[in-house]
């Protein structure tokens, strides 16, 4: 990590959050939004590229995009014809977005990357919990996306049985330009990152950029479990064993990023 090596300019540069999903992320990017004084982008260029479409959704996907970029572009006009301010990505000291580390849109200020990372087998029970409740499963780790309607234990079973259908290593993926690289994603957490944590270390997280920065950020908010996740406790250590056995690099990545933190 860079941590110690340079210090963002919330001036002049700017902190961007690799938001992987379903790691925590969102409670983390409310924070350091409002402590950093950054406003949402009113232009959202963006995360349809990431969706894994098959389809009806192969089109619905390009669809909404259009849809959202025009409705934006609306707005920002109305806003500039009025005198309001419009907020770009290239104006803020920090933005964060579910892509892929070096995928974010082009800008002029130098930029400074931070993500967090989650124990693998907690992540998984968050995507299919969350998945089974949302119709629109393009985003998602698991391609099939009927697989989810499955309770857990034929979830898991059926992935097993299927693993060219599971995106596995997810986190590593984000990190190494898509692939399931885990070499790739640890060179990317000790040469390119600034900052990153494993969730358990969120408060400590903040806490690190507060002191670089010279600002004091409030605790980041209490993250909701997502609806219908079971407790890992709760779960046969035989399932958990095979989950985390699905995604072997992330595990491997977390433990590396955990270890680097701490060594800060």
């Amino acid at each position: 990590m860079l941590y110690h090596q340079v210090t963002p300019n919330p001036a002049t540069d700017q902190i961007v959050f690799v938001h992987i999903r379903k790691t925590a992320g969102t409670a983390l990017a409310a924070t350091l939004m409002q402590g950093l004084g950054a406003h949402p982008p009113m232009r959202t260029p963006w995360g349809s590229a990431e969706r894994a479409e098959t389809g009806l959704l192969a089109l619905h996907g390009p669809l909404r995009r259009a849809a959202i970029n025009l409705g934006e572009d609306l707005a920002i006009l109305g806003r500039r014809l009025t005198g309001r301010p419009v907020h770009l990505v290239e104006d803020q000291p920090f933005y964060g977005a579910h892509m892929i580390l070096g995928h974010e849109p082009p800008g002029p200020r130098p930029r400074h990357y931070i993500t967090i990372l989650r124990d693998p087998a907690e992540r998984f029970l968050s995507d299919h919990a969350f998945m089974r409740s949302k119709r629109d499963r393009a985003r998602s780790d698991c391609l099939e996306h009927r697989l989810y309607d499955l309770e857990l234990p034929e979830f898991v079973e059926a992935i097993e049985a299927r693993p060219e259908v599971y995106q596995h290593d997810y986190q590593c993926r984000q990190l190494a330009d898509g692939r399931p690289d885990l070499e790739a994603a640890r060179r990317a957490v000790d040469e390119r990152l600034w900052l990153a944590a494993a969730l358990p270390q969120i408060d400590r997280f903040v806490a690190r950029i507060g002191e670089a920065l010279g600002i004091a950020f409030p605790p980041p908010a209490h993250v909701r479990r997502t609806k219908g996740k079971p407790g890992i406790e709760s779960l046969d250590p035989g399932l958990v064993a095979r989950i985390r056995a699905l995604n072997p690099g992330d595990a491997a990545l977390v433990r590396h990023v955990a270890r680097e933190f701490d060594a800060l």
